[in-house]
């Protein structure tokens, strides 16, 4: 997945934390891909919430317009000092539920914590790896995303009877705008991927009532 961005000068990633918590320095990158296995590879939605100025600017609103250009990356050191083996270990060691989970997880922005989630991200970050609505577009997301859900299934593996249908929170992002809470009877919308599916029947890699997965990690 290697190659990194040329040196571009960026202010860094905002983060709605305390000083000095509250950027992500940049590193050595944050211009284009011209080494490695995605050397020269064109990006083509987005950005909708990047943080490199000098992308160009998206030509429909929501940022879902053809939009081409090449692929940038920052790979980075300061980013990825929250994802070693220790945070990793005390995220499924030290949560008794999914809320703390997935809160430690996605990160603890009010103390100052990135999180292994928003970490991983950043590690790459650029464009569109560091946009939170079209991240995708950087194939490292996938191995990234992987990984996450390989640490679910391990911190499930600990209670399994109680954690495999174990879930917290709102609707909505961050509760905003205020909402209820989820259930397992929750739909989620796949829209062009196919007919929603019941929350609680993907929260087993290897079946729901419907067999939605059938996967296993080693």
């Amino acid at each position: 997945m290697g190659g990194n961005g040329v040196f571009e000068q960026y202010p860094g990633v905002p983060i709605p934390a305390p000083p000095p918590f509250d950027i992500i320095p940049p590193d050595q990158g944050g211009g284009c891909v011209t080494s490695g296995p995605f050397a020269n590879m064109t990006v083509n939605l987005g950005p909708v919430a990047g943080n490199i100025p000098s992308v160009p600017v998206n030509p429909r609103m929501d940022g879902f317009g053809h939009n081409p250009r090449c692929l940038r990356r920052d790979v980075n050191r300061f980013a990825s000092a929250v994802t070693t083996t220790n945070f990793t270990l005390a995220l499924i060691r030290d949560s008794p539920d999914i809320a703390t989970f997935q809160g430690v997880m996605q990160g603890q922005f009010e103390l100052g914590l990135w999180g292994v989630h928003t970490g991983g991200h950043f590690t790459i970050g650029g464009d569109p790896g560091g946009d939170f609505f079209t991240s995708p577009g950087d194939p490292a997301f996938y191995l990234h995303h992987g990984m996450i859900d390989r640490v679910w299934w391990i911190w499930q593996l600990q209670d399994l009877a109680v954690r495999q249908s174990a879930i917290a929170g709102t609707i909505t992002i961050q509760n905003t705008p205020p909402s209820r809470n989820g259930t397992l009877d929750d739909i989620n919308d796949l829209g062009v991927n196919g007919k929603g599916v019941r929350l609680g029947d993907l929260l087993s890699t290897m079946g729901g009532n419907n067999g939605e997965f059938c996967y296993i990690y080693e």
